[in-house]
């Protein structure tokens, strides 16, 4: 990652697993609440999402899912429930959905301008000219067998010049 690349480090709220941890407390004399609340953190520990510049990087326990910014269609915000939600991204052949999030609707809209922004870099990234160079491609290798050639006396000097400006 360069040293001027953003990036922010998301995790799902607590409130996403709120019927986890509710039903957790009410069966915590029974002990299968303990359970669930262990298992409620556990997989809300295990996911995280980084957003920078150019991806987004979904972490759910061992597995790791990159999705380039610009491969992304879309990216909307879901129903709200306890102020969370979750924000669906759609690429040509997958749909990723960012579960638990606070404020989806302003994250959804915050990728959507990173979108358009990196659609633009690599857009300018295309448009960029590269550098023209003197020779074509071949003659550069055309030229050095010239100059073989007259450095060993096999060629005058006219016939050198000659065809050194049919190269050039």
């Amino acid at each position: 990652m360069s040293t001027n690349e953003k990036s922010i480090i998301l995790s799902p709220s607590w409130k996403a697993f709120f019927w986890y941890y509710f039903f957790g407390v009410l069966l915590i004399t029974v002990l299968v609440g303990f359970y669930l609340i262990w298992k409620a953190s556990k997989k809300r520990s295990n996911i995280s999402y980084k957003i920078t510049d150019r991806k987004i990087t979904v972490i759910d326990g061992n597995i790791s899912q990159n999705i380039d910014l610009v491969d992304i269609k879309q990216a909307r915000s879901g129903d709200l429930r306890f102020g969370v939600g979750n924000v669906t991204l759609k690429t040509q052949g997958r749909e990723v959905e960012l579960i638990g999030l606070e404020n989806p609707e302003l994250i959804s809209s915050s990728i959507e301008r990173a979108i358009e922004a990196e659609l633009k870099r690599v857009e300018a990234e295309k448009q960029a000219q590269p550098r023209e160079t003197k020779y074509s491609p071949g003659s550069m290798d055309q030229l050095e067998y010239l100059t073989g050639l007259w450095q060993q006396g096999l060629i005058d000097d006219e016939e050198f010049k000659s065809q050194k400006q049919k190269l050039d």
